[in-house]
């Protein structure tokens, strides 16, 4: 994250605080998954009239919603302190889903 936009979370994570800010995080997860459920719902959905015109309203939709997680997600880990945690949890994740994928393969390939 560059310093002039980590300047103006931090800005409006110390206005509103921990407190709020966990808050808002909750809510903006929750508008993300309802977003994304859409999406799902778009790309199950088998019929072919209107589906891309759809299926790009609803994942311009879950743009701005993940961003809006992004941008409230990055506050709170601002004002825990957490950021080399979330770096380390965040390489972790990377790597156990590649090695769930090695395995993968190798099951597959037996």
């Amino acid at each position: 994250m560059n310093a002039k936009r980590a300047k103006k979370l931090m800005q409006i994570a110390r206005h509103y605080g921990e407190e709020k800010q966990v808050c808002k995080l909750v809510e903006e997860l929750g508008e993300a998954t309802s977003a994304a459920s859409e999406v799902l719902m778009r790309l199950s959905f088998r019929e072919d009239g209107g589906k891309g015109i759809d299926l790009q309203a609803r994942l311009e939709h879950l743009a701005a919603e993940l961003a809006d997680v992004q941008n409230v997600a990055e506050q709170v880990i601002m004002l825990f302190g957490l950021e080399v945690d979330f770096k380390v949890a965040r390489m972790e994740g990377i790597d156990r889903t590649l090695q769930r994928i090695g395995e993968e393969t190798q099951c597959d390939t037996v």
